[in-house]
């Protein structure tokens, strides 16, 4: 049981890299459920406070089930820290004193305007500036194909899930993005019903959601090249985020008639620490902040 809330100045650090001590890594998720629970009751933070801690958090519960954490034994231990940090009431000396902990960790947090979150098989970017046409991108290096979340012009505020390809060839006629339904299948799907396997591989269509790209658009990439933009709908972020961050997506790009080669284009992302750096890129813009950039680093 942990029945303090000693939060270390480096609360706001992003999560430590694969290699970590699983059980440091363990302490700080902990000590994150914690703040955060006493946040709902209390309404400790501010809405970039809340958005930096959560994303702390969200990655270093990303690390524990990649080192293999018993999520049972993760939801169990979450259930009883929470409930012992919102009983302890929203004055407690504790309370009061990891909440400044929090503040003043995160004055300069709020100065970083990139960072990177690695996994087992990828790494997500994650930019809070307005002028990153993406907020939150992975690329898979055998096509150049994009997928992410990039800002709508005009509205910096606002995103839109997208897989984003070299504009070369024939338009597909269509994009799929490939998903495990929770509704279908409780458990995470870890590359086969047995459990995790070596090969990174999205949920089958029988226990998977499937959502169609309902828009195609004519964009650019940074450097003036040519590129399509296949968005899909809002609601398949939210599903995104309830899965387990070592599951899989797959985009399938499906031809057009009139190309000479039929066969659809598969391509896996890894789904990673996707809430993660989503949280870190809504981060508002610190006032008068310095820009600064940084690649995840150890506690």
């Amino acid at each position: 049981m942990v029945s303090r809330l000693l939060i270390p100045s480096l609360l706001l650090a992003v999560a430590a890299p694969a290699l970590a001590d699983p059980a440091a890594v363990r302490r700080t998720w902990l000590e994150r459920v914690a703040i955060s629970a006493a946040d709902e009751t209390c309404h400790l933070f501010s809405e970039g406070e809340r958005l930096a801690l959560r994303s702390g958090l969200y990655q270093a519960e990303g690390e524990l089930l990649r080192a293999k954490t018993n999520p049972a034994e993760m939801n169990r231990l979450r259930a009883q820290v929470s409930d012992h940090a919102k009983s302890l009431g929203c004055g407690h000396p504790e309370v009061v004193s990891v909440s400044a902990t929090v503040r003043n960790s995160y004055r300069q947090f709020a100065k970083i305007t990139y960072l990177e979150y690695p996994a087992a098989h990828s790494t997500w970017g994650a930019s809070r500036s307005e002028h990153d046409r993406w907020a939150v991108s992975q690329i898979d290096k055998t096509t150049g194909l994009m997928f992410g979340l990039r800002r709508v012009p005009g509205d910096p505020d606002a995103t839109r899930l997208v897989v984003a390809m070299p504009a070369a060839g024939v338009t597909p006629a269509s994009a799929q993005l490939i998903f495990r339904d929770p509704e279908k299948l409780a458990e995470p799907w870890l590359g086969s019903l047995a459990g995790a396997s070596a090969k990174l591989a999205a949920a089958p269509r029988s226990v998977a959601r499937i959502e169609w790209a309902g828009k195609v658009m004519a964009a650019k990439d940074e450097v003036g090249n040519p590129i399509w933009l296949f968005a899909f709908n809002p609601s398949a972020i939210e599903g995104l985020e309830q899965l387990d961050p070592r599951e899989a997506v797959q985009v399938n790009l499906n031809p057009a008639a009139r190309a000479k080669d039929q066969k659809p284009k598969q391509i896996t992302f890894e789904l990673g620490d996707f809430r993660a750096a989503r949280a870190f890129s809504m981060i508002p813009k610190a006032e008068d902040a310095p820009a600064q950039t940084a690649a995840a680093e150890a506690h």
